[in-house]
């Protein structure tokens, strides 16, 4: 939360800062001036809400956060494996998994709509 405030709050610092400086290096006024200034800001901005955001966040949730990352990545190598190999015995199970939800969730809707 702490660093969304912070980039938002040090965004147009950024991109004035910005404008100044490349005024200082006599780059003239125009379309690729403004692109620059803009990306300059929103890297500079983001770059410092990530920082503030890793700084105030516990050791405990940047665990989470990094075992999260972890299995999302496995989750991409499997779905990688079964576009691959999709008769492959982890594509069927992973698709009987993924269908069983599905009727899960359909079910619990209709479900929903009949008790209304």
């Amino acid at each position: 939360m702490w660093g969304l405030v912070a980039g938002i709050v040090s965004y147009p610092a950024f991109a004035w800062y910005g404008k100044r400086y490349l005024d200082g290096q006599g780059l003239e006024r125009g379309f690729t001036r403004t692109v620059l200034v803009l990306l300059m800001a929103t890297i500079l901005s983001s770059t410092l809400a990530y920082g503030v955001s890793w700084m105030a966040s516990t050791a405990q949730s940047r665990n989470s956060q990094a075992q999260l990352q972890k299995n999302g990545i496995a989750m991409l190598a499997d779905e990688l494996k079964c576009a691959r190999d999709p008769a492959s015995a982890l594509c069927q199970s992973t698709a009987e998994q993924a269908n069983a939800l599905e009727q899960k969730l359909l079910s619990g809707l209709t479900g929903n709509h009949q008790n209304q």
